[in-house]
């Protein structure tokens, strides 16, 4: 509801107004009330009112002088005259106090409330506007970091574009820093947008209230379904220990996320790049330590380069893509995404990874692995060709047995049938 205080010297004025108005049916509360200008200031401080009906002849600090206060501590907050003195001298004042309206004490209740009613709708309207500016604004934003992480071909361009968004950044040099929840696939299924959104949202909102005096050039955008922080460093020759207290400041964020959003966080840290169209080079770098975590089995915070090249940390990857599918080869959706998704990597490093080490591409061996289950269960079951394919991930019995034939040279019945008479 929209708060109101109200102020007059005259107490039985004062509590008339606060009990024999229907403040409520018009969605006003009235939060309190101040026997004089001076003591409406603290109340102000105390109570935080959207809207302040006050009389103008009060001692102390009469109510035009409250008004030119409240303007300019509190800018917000709409203030309507009450008088008992038809002087047009005082609506000429209260114009110039920008009021939001002028009336007098002997006017009805209703012609009270409603004054009252439309400052509050103006109030309203104004809010509404100033948040669809401000969304505007944060959309408009967001869209120039995105393009500054795909990769900016005119730094010209991108230079202005900085200046319209009274985005301050000496340039200096840039690093991109990637926030990556553990188990960001439940937040992007089909049908959950809003929940993806939300957590996105969460993120954003506790990353703007940790704020570092070391890195005073920090700004936050929405970009590939993460939350990205864009740092603007010092010059090379001011760059001693500032890594180091990067890298506490991430872990701080990271910590405070885990902590408020009972999610375990991972954040990669992208390379130093001097100048502003090789900020999409530290975000690259920054994406890929994110999806690193498995690597070194906990959530933490990851730089670029420092454990890319461990083969030990390689083959624990490989070794968790195995065992998930051996767990998983009989569902027929269990493909390189949702292999790569599970290990928290992209679909191509779990490709490359899955080359190098085993001389094979991910699928096929995926299907090396189903065709020598379904060889098992024809060995050992009674189960029929088509129900052996179900069982291995194949809903297609024909496209099963091409595939089972192509491995073993011979057809399911065929490779049955030779089994039961060896």
């Amino acid at each position: 509801m929209i708060k109101l205080l109200i102020v007059d010297d005259d107490m039985w004025i004062r509590e008339g107004l606060r009990r024999n108005i229907r403040w409520e049916q018009a969605g006003i509360e009235v939060a309190g009330t101040a026997a004089d200008g001076e003591e409406a200031l603290k109340r102000m401080e105390e109570l935080r009112p959207d809207l302040v009906l006050t009389d103008i002849q009060m001692p102390f600090l009469d109510g035009l002088q409250l008004a030119e206060r409240i303007n300019a501590d509190y800018p917000g907050t709409k203030v309507v005259f009450l008088t008992g003195y038809d002087d047009f001298s005082y609506a000429k004042q209260a114009l110039r106090l920008q009021a939001a309206d002028y009336i007098l004490k002997y006017e009805d209740n209703e012609v009270i409330l409603n004054a009252v009613a439309s400052a509050a709708s103006t109030l309203l309207a104004e809010k509404r506007g100033a948040e669809t500016a401000r969304k505007s604004q944060a959309l408009i934003q967001n869209k120039f970091f995105a393009e500054l992480f795909e990769g900016c071909a005119n730094p010209e361009w991108a230079r202005q574009e900085l200046d319209n968004l009274a985005i301050a950044a000496p340039e200096a040099c840039f690093r991109v820093a990637v926030i990556q929840p553990e188990d960001n696939r439940r937040f992007a299924r089909s049908g959950e947008g809003d929940n993806a959104e939300l957590l996105l949202f969460s993120i954003h909102n506790i990353c703007s209230e940790l704020v570092s005096e070391p890195f005073p050039y920090r700004y936050s955008a929405v970009y590939n379904n993460r939350i990205n922080l864009l740092f603007n460093l010092p010059a090379p020759a001011d760059r001693e220990g500032t890594a180091e207290h990067l890298t506490e400041h991430l872990e701080e964020i990271r910590r405070t996320l885990e902590n408020c959003l009972k999610l375990q966080v991972s954040i990669g840290l992208g390379s130093c790049r001097e100048g502003i169209e090789r900020i999409a080079i530290s975000y690259s770098e920054a994406l890929n330590a994110a999806q690193l975590k498995p690597i070194i089995g906990g959530a933490g915070v990851f730089v670029s380069g420092e454990i890319r090249h461990s083969q030990n940390s390689h083959h624990t990857l490989l070794k968790e893509m195995e065992q998930y599918m051996r767990l998983h080869f009989h569902e027929e959706e269990l493909n390189l995404t949702a292999i790569a998704d599970h290990v928290h990597i992209s679909s191509a490093y779990a490709s490359t990874l899955f080359k190098k080490y085993k001389g094979m591409n991910l699928s096929e061996y995926l299907i090396q692995l189903r065709v020598d289950k379904a060889a098992e269960l024809l060995s050992t079951t009674d189960a029929k060709s088509y129900e052996v394919s179900e069982q291995v991930g194949y809903r297609n019995p024909q496209y099963f047995s091409v595939l089972f034939k192509k491995h073993y040279g011979k057809s399911p019945s065929e490779y049955r049938r030779d089994q039961q008479h060896s």
